[in-house]
C-alpha cells in the first residue's frame, strides 16, 4: 500500500477540491492510503464541506497554521513533520507557486516522490513587479524540488512550470454518466423551482470572487432580460463578494429574475434544468464546471480567457469579455448528443484515475 499526502488550501467546493473528490471516490483505497493537509479556514463554520465524506473514506485529515508568508520555514517544517510521522511515500501539492514550500517540507520529511499540480493559468495575487519576482523565484525552487509535474491542461502547466519544463496533463475527470441530460429531471426541477417549460434559464456556477467576474455576468443578463421577459439567471456559489453581488442585483432591479444560491451537492440537476451556461472568467485552468456543463449537452459561453482546450463539443463558444454575448445566447436542440462526443471520454474520471495511478506507481 502506498501512502499519499495531498496538500491544498481547504476542502470547500472549488476546482482543485472537486478534482480531488472525484478521484477519491473512484480510486482503490485498498491500494492507496491518503492523507490531506489544509491550512485555510472553512467558508462556513469550523468544518469544511467535504470533511465528513473524507473521514468516512478513512482519509486522515491534518490542518496546519497558514504561515506561508510570515514564516515560510515554519510552514515547511510543519509539512515535514506530518510527512515523517505519517510515513508518506508520495506528496501531491495543489497550491500553485506555494507548492515550492510544501514540497520542500515534503523532501525534508523524507518523501521520495513530490508532485506539483497546476490547476490554473494565472494568479490574481501576481499583480505587481515584486510579486512577479517572488513568483519567478518560487517557480525555480518548485521545479528544483518537484520530482513530478502535473497540470489540468497545457496552458496551466506552462503558467506554473514554464514553457520549457516537461509536465503531464491529467484532465479534471468527472463522472460523465451523472451529467447526462435527462428530460424528466429537467421537468421536475423546473416544476420544483417554479419555472415554466418555456422559460429561458441561464446558469453560472463558481466562487463569488473577482476572477469569476460575476459583475460582468449580471450586466450581460440584464441586457438579455430586457429583451426576453421569460429569461432568468441562476448563480450558484459562495465567496467574499456575495454582498457586493447581491447589491449589484438589487441595483439593476433584477431581484425577481436572478436567483443566488449557495454551493451544494446534486449540482447536475441544475445543468439539466438550465439552457445556457455562462462563464465570463478573467482566467481559468480547465474549469470543472465547464466540463460538467458540456457533458450535460447545454450551450456553453466562455470568455476568451478560458483555455481553448476546454472546448469539448461543437456548440461551445468563446467570447471576448466586452464582446457580443447576447446574440450567442441560444439554446441547443439536441442535448443528448454531447455525451457521445469522443472528446468527452478524455474527461471520464476513470481515465483521470488511471493517469494518476500511473504516476503514483512509477
Amino acid at each position: 500500500m502506498k501512502k499519499i499526502l495531498h496538500i491544498l488550501g481547504g476542502l470547500d467546493r472549488g476546482g482543485a477540491e472537486s478534482f480531488l473528490m472525484n478521484m477519491f471516490r473512484n480510486i482503490d483505497h485498498s491500494i492507496y492510503k491518503f492523507g490531506v493537509v489544509t491550512f485555510m479556514q472553512p467558508l462556513d463554520g469550523d468544518k469544511f464541506v467535504f470533511e465528513d465524506e473524507l473521514r468516512e473514506m478513512g482519509i486522515k485529515l491534518y490542518r496546519v497554521e497558514d504561515t506561508r508568508f510570515k514564516n515560510p520555514r515554519k510552514f515547511e517544517a510543519d509539512i515535514a513533520k506530518i510527512v515523517k510521522d505519517g510515513g508518506y511515500d508520495i506528496v501531491h501539492s495543489h497550491i500553485d507557486f506555494m507548492s515550492a514550500l510544501s514540497l520542500t517540507g515534503a523532501k525534508k520529511g523524507g518523501a521520495k516522490v513530490r508532485i506539483a499540480h497546476s490547476h490554473s493559468t494565472n494568479n490574481s495575487k501576481i499583480n505587481s513587479k515584486k510579486m512577479q519576482l517572488i513568483s519567478a523565484v518560487l517557480r525555480k525552487k518548485l521545479n528544483g524540488v518537484a520530482t513530478e509535474r502535473v497540470a489540468c491542461g497545457q496552458a496551466a502547466g506552462e503558467f506554473l512550470f514554464g514553457k520549457k519544463q516537461r509536465f503531464t496533463v491529467v484532465p479534471n475527470g468527472i463522472e460523465l454518466e451523472k451529467f447526462r441530460f435527462n428530460s424528466n429531471t429537467r421537468h421536475k426541477m423546473r416544476e420544483q423551482c417554479g419555472f415554466d417549460d418555456d422559460a429561458i434559464i441561464l446558469l453560472h456556477i463558481g466562487r463569488l470572487e473577482a476572477v469569476k467576474n460575476q459583475e460582468r455576468l449580471i450586466d450581460i443578463f440584464g441586457d438579455y432580460s430586457r429583451k426576453h421577459k421569460n429569461a432568468y439567471l441562476i448563480i450558484i456559489g459562495d465567496g467574499s463578494l456575495k454582498k457586493a453581488i447581491e447589491d449589484k442585483i438589487a441595483g439593476e432591479r433584477l431581484g425577481e429574475k436572478v436567483l443566488l444560491m449557495p454551493s451544494q451537492s446534486g449540482i447536475e440537476r441544475y445543468y439539466m434544468m438550465a439552457d445556457i451556461f455562462l462563464l465570463p472568467s478573467l482566467f481559468e485552468g480547465v474549469p470543472n464546471v465547464g466540463i460538467e456543463a458540456q457533458a450535460s449537452g447545454m450551450k456553453c459561453l466562455f470568455s476568451d480567457k478560458v483555455p481553448a482546450e476546454t472546448k469539448l463539443i461543437d456548440s461551445t463558444e468563446f467570447i471576448p469579455l466586452d464582446g457580443d454575448w447576447l446574440s450567442a445566447i441560444k439554446p441547443v436542440e439536441d442535448r443528448g448528443a454531447a455525451i457521445k462526443d469522443p472528446r468527452m471520454k478524455e474527461f471520464d474520471v476513470k481515465n483521470t484515475v488511471k493517469k494518476l495511478e500511473a504516476i503514483y506507481d512509477k
